[in-house]
């Protein structure tokens, strides 16, 4: 649940009453689901594992649930999920979809700010001003965003205009799974002391996949279980930018 900013003040006549305001709220709703994996080791196999492949299974393990969550996470980003409002996460009436695609650049990404920074809050009263700190880029865009974001001049230019200190000042954030569904899309997400947008959350007291041994009696196999309870869901669009890209 989320709570709405304080109604604005407003002046209060001499021996005149104070008006009364109103808080709005918005809820998003999702839920922790259950993964896991069983595997079976045979004793053969542990006695030829002469390289220790099998001590490494609850590394291998951790490995796995950090997978899932960044799957779980970007397919948010690339699935564009219906909010509790009935649109889009990213669209024209949130104010978080850019109007026609662009590469990324100063232009674009000063109207990406922009835009980000024109959100109001819940109630559509007042500012809510969210600052971008991360660009999320798929791989097949790295290079290009790492050279803009370290030039000092705009490359973008023939002379020496600067680049911004706050496009230099924006944390890179590449992943192959945005290159599955655009190699062009990019996006820009505000920082989340400032507002929560895509989370995770986790079963209580269960925040770390839970690993367990078991030893069957009539047959020589050790079987290795896996588990991992936890759930992302996106609860504000107004941290969240989107450019379809060029």
């Amino acid at each position: 649940v989320a709570l709405s900013f304080a109604p604005d003040l407003e002046k209060v006549l001499e021996h005149a009453e104070y008006k009364f305001g109103k808080f709005s709220e918005a809820a998003e709703s999702f839920s922790v689901e259950t993964f896991g994996k069983i595997v079976a080791i045979s004793r053969q196999a542990l006695v030829n594992d002469d390289l220790g492949a099998f001590t490494r299974i609850p590394q291998a393990y951790g490995a796995s649930a950090r997978r899932l969550e960044a799957d779980l996470c970007y397919a948010k980003l690339t699935g564009n999920p219906t909010m509790s409002d009935g649109v889009a996460l990213f669209h024209a009436d949130h104010g978080n979809l850019a109007a026609s695609g662009a590469a990324i650049s100063v232009v674009s990404l000063g109207l990406a700010r922009a835009a980000m920074r024109s959100q109001k809050g819940l109630d559509g009263i007042g500012y809510f001003d969210p600052q971008p700190r991360f660009l999320i880029v798929p791989v097949n865009l790295e290079t290009t965003a790492e050279a803009l974001l370290a030039s000092l001049v705009d490359p973008s230019k023939n002379n020496d205009a600067t680049n911004p200190a706050w496009v230099r000042g924006l944390t890179l954030v590449a992943d192959p799974r945005l290159d599955a569904a655009s190699t062009t899309a990019w996006y820009l997400a505000a920082d989340p002391n400032q507002v929560e947008t895509v989370i995770r959350a986790y079963l209580a007291g269960s925040e770390r996949p839970y690993l367990e041994e078991d030893d069957a009696f009539v047959r020589d196999v050790i079987s290795h279980k896996a588990r991992l309870d936890v759930g992302v869901g996106v609860i504000d669009s107004r941290g969240l930018y989107k450019n379809p890209g060029a």
